[in-house]
């Protein structure tokens, strides 16, 4: 079953352009990774010196910064927005005249196949 929500064009323009990246850059890593199965990997690269430590050091100091501030201002939206909702009812119990009359059994006979080990329904 496929569920269909009223979007704007908008939002249905922002979604298929996400989309069509996502599968873009799926293609370009799965090409990149296919082309590169038998060629020796250059490591010169992964080395890492004195001179860019500082550099990558403070990129991932800022970027767990961003990555913060984003989950911390995500959560307070959402707490604002939604934290009031008490959405989730549960149902009441059903009682054994309700279940009786549904399996259409006595209510003698309910008791018995809820106190029962071992219960074979044919």
């Amino acid at each position: 079953m496929i569920i269909t929500v009223k979007k704007s064009k908008f939002r249905r323009i922002l979604d298929f352009l996400f989309t069509l990246f996502g599968w873009i850059f799926l293609f370009l890593f799965f090409y990149n990774f296919i082309t590169h199965l038998n060629t020796k990997l250059n490591l010169r690269f992964y080395f890492l010196n004195l001179s860019n430590a500082n550099a990558i050091l403070n990129f991932t100091f800022i970027l767990v910064v961003i990555c913060a501030a984003t989950l911390t201002l995500w959560s307070s939206y959402n707490k604002r927005k939604y934290g009031g909702l008490r959405r989730r009812s549960f149902p009441q119990p059903a009682e054994d005249k309700e279940i009786a009359e549904y399996f259409q059994k006595t209510e003698a006979e309910i008791k018995l196949l809820q106190n029962d080990r071992y219960v074979e329904i044919k």
